[in-house]
């Protein structure tokens, strides 16, 4: 039987620190076989991936892993939180998950492990507190740092200003990748935590080419703009970079589509959206107005109190019709297969042979749609809703990649 160690990922696109990752995660846990949940159209920071999920899937199973899985773009859309507790549940509902690893800016185990504990044996209070302190004006990384500390304090009865373990957390609380690996720990309940310490630029740092390991948004801005970025990602990747369809929210008719979606809405629809609410709906709608390009719109409405990140979650949610009322759910119902090599498709003949996948496990949407509970099948439909409105704005047409149609990547060594 295989042992296998899971990953979340966005790969948007893959590039070679991603590979540095998927080797370390082999190296450290001693597994047989890496399986990633990975995002599909649409990544956490609300915007389209530079490239569609099919060509991403083949890229990382050229490059290291056995078997890809997909985020529902529910939860890609979703805060930190509902994105970590969607990727740990599909990977830990193959029943064949023993480790799930994770890039760290810190890579201090202990305290990731630690803040993670606090959170979740507080959780009730913290989240009072929080949303105490965001009715005040607070953005919602700003209160639960504030809170986090007050609470670890009184805890260990000390001041939260004197206390160097508590500023090192809250350092570690401004973390991009630091606050998924804590989401990623507090939603465990089988899995072990595998950390691994992010190598080269932080999340989200410029393009500097004296690093061997570049941000993907750095590589994501420098292929947008028609420069080469063959150096940093690998040459399936490069390849790609080439010849396929990039695209970014400020590209193709993303914006035009945006602005539509905004002003043909009610403000109550809007609000309904699941990062909607406080009057962001009227915000949205004026600027939708004046603004020239999605970045422009978002900048215009975000403050102290509203983060670029949700607002711009809160944009693809309008354009995608997300709303709260109509996909009241809170965690994925399938487990939805996206590629695998030889060794995935060993790994998932386990699972159905042994029984011991607790989702239901989708390689055909055609034939397993008639299956589906309730929930689940509205989660499906969405993502194939998602992948047309993808597959419209960066080629004109549906069809080629269409959900519907499009099987499973096999890469056969």
């Amino acid at each position: 039987m295989l042992k296998a160690a899971g990953i979340t990922a966005e790969y948007n696109p893959l590039h070679n620190g991603h590979i540095y990752h998927i080797e370390e995660t082999r190296r450290v846990t001693g597994c047989d076989a890496v399986v990633v949940a990975m995002s599909g159209n649409y990544v956490q920071r609300g915007e389209p991936a530079i490239m569609n999920k099919w060509i991403r899937t083949e890229h990382v199973l050229k490059s290291g892993a056995d078997l890809v899985l997909e985020i529902p773009v529910l939860f890609c859309l979703g805060n930190a939180r509902q994105y970590a507790d969607a990727a740990v549940r599909i990977l830990e509902s193959t029943g064949r998950i023993t480790d799930i690893s994770f890039g760290s800016e810190s890579g201090d185990a202990e305290s990731l492990i630690r803040i993670a504990r606090t959170f979740k044996d507080n959780e009730p209070e913290i989240e009072a507190a929080v949303k105490s302190l965001r009715g005040k004006g607070f953005s919602y990384p700003a209160a639960r740092a504030l809170v986090y500390s007050e609470v670890s304090a009184a805890t260990k009865g000390t001041d939260p200003e004197q206390d160097s373990e508590i500023a090192r957390d809250i350092r570690i609380l401004d973390k991009s990748n630091d606050i998924l690996a804590i989401e990623y720990i507090r939603a465990m309940q089988y899995a072990s935590p595998t950390v691994i310490h992010r190598e080269g630029a932080g999340y989200g740092d410029p393009y500097d080419e004296r690093i061997v390991y570049q941000s993907a948004s750095a590589i994501r801005t420098q292929a947008l703009h028609g420069n080469d970025t063959s150096k940093y990602v690998p040459e399936c990747t490069a390849s790609s970079m080439k010849e396929s369809h990039l695209t970014g929210p400020d590209c193709d008719s993303w914006f035009d589509a945006l602005r539509y979606a905004i002003l043909s809405n009610d403000a109550e629809i809007i609000e309904d959206c699941p990062s909607g609410g406080e009057g962001l709906a009227f915000l949205l709608k004026d600027s939708a107005v004046t603004a020239e390009s999605w970045s422009a719109l978002v900048r215009h409405v975000k403050s102290k109190r509203y983060t670029y990140t949700r607002l711009s979650r809160l944009c693809m949610q309008i354009l995608l019709g997300i709303s709260r009322k109509r996909y009241n759910i809170d965690r994925p119902e399938y487990i939805r297969v996206l590629g695998f090599n030889d060794k995935g498709r060993e790994l998932l003949a386990e699972m159905r042979d042994e029984d011991t996948a607790s989702l239901p496990v989708i390689i055909n949407v055609n034939k397993s749609a008639k299956d589906l509970s309730e929930k689940a099948l509205a989660l499906l439909q969405l993502d194939m809703h998602a992948s047309d409105i993808y597959n419209l704005m960066t080629t004109g047409e549906i069809g080629t990649y269409s959900d519907h149609i499009h099987s499973p990547i096999i890469i056969k060594k």
